[in-house]
């Protein structure tokens, strides 16, 4: 597996794990815009030459907030998405945030074994279905 920051060739492969991943995914054209998006980092998991994994992030004084983690689903539970958010952490200086759906166990588990702690709710934020995002930030390392 190699962790290698996103370009153009792989947006096709980051638009079918959004489609994969979420109930509302993002199209090719809003992705490959956050390639031109000087606060945007991409940073993706590639094996045999196709990303199965991705992290979007933006950067922003040193401060950053994860987006969007997906890995497809065969690929899940092998350290793909902490090695990705290692990768991520790297770029910042200042802390991390992100949101996550409160039914999403897993990923809650993992945010938490590197170092994130919640910080609050927000009700009903996801659509498709409705549902409570639970905030989290990770304090600079």
């Amino acid at each position: 597996m190699e962790y290698v920051l996103a370009k153009k060739e792989n947006i096709a492969d980051i638009a079918a794990i959004e489609v994969a991943c979420f109930s509302t995914p993002w199209n090719p054209l809003t992705l490959e815009a956050e390639l031109e998006n000087d606060c945007s980092h991409i940073f993706t998991a590639v094996e045999n030459g196709r990303a199965v994994g991705y992290v979007l992030l933006y950067i922003v004084a040193g401060e950053a907030d994860i987006v969007r983690v997906a890995v497809l689903p065969e690929y899940r539970r092998q350290g793909v998405a902490r090695s990705l958010l290692n990768r991520a952490f790297e770029k910042t200086e200042g802390a991390v945030f992100l949101d996550v759906r409160e039914s999403n166990a897993p990923a809650i588990e993992l945010y938490k074994s590197l170092g994130f702690e919640d910080t609050g709710v927000r009700k009903n934020y996801y659509s498709n279905p409705t549902e409570n995002a639970v905030l989290m930030k990770r304090e600079s390392k």
